[in-house]
């Protein structure tokens, strides 16, 4: 998407640290009540309509109707927007968020023109923005080749004249293309181990560890993970660094919601050691209830997900009164089934948490974007509430600290894996810079002159 419509704001995908790019600044008032952003002057949507406070709030809004059923709507709920003049606008949030600035540069960022979204019924597959390139073809399933803006804000950006998608099922597929030179770069996947299949290769990486990874998530509102004891049963049942060395060799076992060089990191890690004899005591105690533990884990159609399945599966199958089921789905299906309908019992979904705000509020928050999982915890809600008031690392730090706490005693989700976004590239191509969740930035790719 930013190639594009380009990004009003930018978090650094390994800090979090927010950049402005078509926005010049995004300033809270004292309690983070009232936000102002100011945009840089003279910019034009490539069909000409000025991106303006006005296309700002306009693109806001839209998202807030709800005919649009746009997934971000709740983060902008209660929120009302107020055009100071031609470059700045106000955002007055509902609850106060000195944080807010990070949900901007991750889920308000991609800005599209107001005119073209009103006039074109086909919008969706005729996106007009003001970034460093313009749709020239959209073959769906096939490629979508884009072409310089020549009226790109930046003088003398982009380098490149146009850019190329083209979507590829197989991850190992992905790479050999860009290794015989068919492709300048590509995002195999999930794995971690494809970064080693890449440097085998003779290709360069650009990566950037985030924090957060892949979480399993349990259905806290549907047998048999309403009961307490039974995510706690799998929880201390699974031997985490035993999973991550079989399911993706070469990536690293999570100790801490948040990553190794986070603020927010404790130090010494807080998770849950695996032991075999407590997970067998809890699993025997359901099932002298009446509930012995049996479940589906519904997991996409992956190398990585499907092999995580199965580990589950065997390692679980070593202990009395616990049954599993595995069912991939193709993405259309998982999106219904999990995401929308949350008709699962354990599944998984991968959460980057460079920053705790805004991906662990969505997740764990009750009502949360994220939170498929139907969980709700009022002191934990508490804690995230007061992490985003806060400018001050000790309480934030302070406030994480009990999120995190809750989360290994609740168990709504159980982390298996460090995150890395990363990308495999040809080394003739410069310039990559990882944003948000590992998308790239292209106004600033070139290649070697050959």
């Amino acid at each position: 998407m930013a190639a594009i419509y380009d990004v009003l704001f930018w978090s650094d995908a390994s800090t979090g640290e927010v950049h402005g790019q078509l926005g010049d600044s995004l300033e809270p008032d004292e309690d983070g009540t009232v936000w102002t952003m100011s945009l840089h002057p003279g910019i034009v949507f490539t069909d000409g309509t000025p991106l303006d406070a006005a296309a700002v709030v306009a693109n806001y809004e839209r998202m807030q109707d709800p005919a649009t059923a746009s997934p971000l709507a709740g983060l902008l709920e209660g929120a009302t927007f107020g055009v100071v003049d031609e470059t700045t606008l106000t955002i007055e949030l509902a609850e106060p968020n000195l944080q807010f600035d990070k949900i901007v540069a991750t889920s308000f960022t991609h800005i599209g023109s107001p005119t073209a979204m009103a006039e074109d019924p086909d919008y969706a597959n005729n996106p007009v923005g003001a970034g460093p390139f313009v749709l020239e073809e959209w073959v769906r399933d096939d490629h979508m080749t884009l072409v310089r803006n020549p009226d790109y804000f930046q003088e003398g950006l982009p380098y490149l004249d146009s850019i190329t998608f083209t979507p590829l099922r197989d991850p190992t597929q992905r790479i050999n293309t860009v290794q015989t030179g068919a492709a300048h770069a590509a995002v195999p996947g999930s794995e971690l181990a494809f970064k080693q299949t890449a440097t085998d290769a003779g290709l360069a990486v650009a990566t950037a560890p985030a924090g957060g990874g892949p979480v399993l998530m349990f259905n806290t509102q549907t047998a048999p993970f309403n009961d307490l004891r039974a995510r706690q049963a799998v929880q201390l049942a699974l031997d985490i660094d035993e999973l991550t060395s079989v399911v993706d060799p070469g990536s690293s076992a999570p100790d801490s919601l948040y990553g190794p060089e986070s603020p927010f990191h404790p130090g010494d890690g807080i998770f849950v050691e695996h032991d075999a004899k407590a997970a067998q005591a809890l699993f025997s105690e359901l099932a002298a209830d009446g509930n012995p533990v049996s479940f589906t884990v519904t997991m996409p159609q992956s190398g990585f997900f499907t092999r995580t399945a199965e580990y589950l599966q065997s390692r679980l199958a070593q202990y009395d009164d616990v049954t599993v089921q595995i069912e991939t789905l193709d993405n259309a299906t998982l999106d219904e089934r999990v995401f929308r309908k949350q008709d699962y019992q354990m599944s998984a979904q991968i959460v980057p948490v460079t920053d705790p705000e805004p991906n662990l509020a969505k997740l764990l928050q009750t009502g949360g974007q994220t939170n498929y999982m139907g969980f709700s915890d009022p002191e934990l809600d508490a804690a995230l509430d007061s992490g985003r008031a806060s400018v001050d690392e000790k309480e934030r730090t302070a406030a994480y600290a009990t999120v995190e706490e809750i989360v290994v005693a609740q168990v709504p989700i159980l982390p298996i894996r460090n995150q890395e976004s990363f990308t495999v590239h040809a080394k003739s191509l410069h310039g990559l810079t990882l944003h948000g969740d590992g998308s790239l930035l292209y106004d600033r790719l070139w290649l070697n002159a050959e």
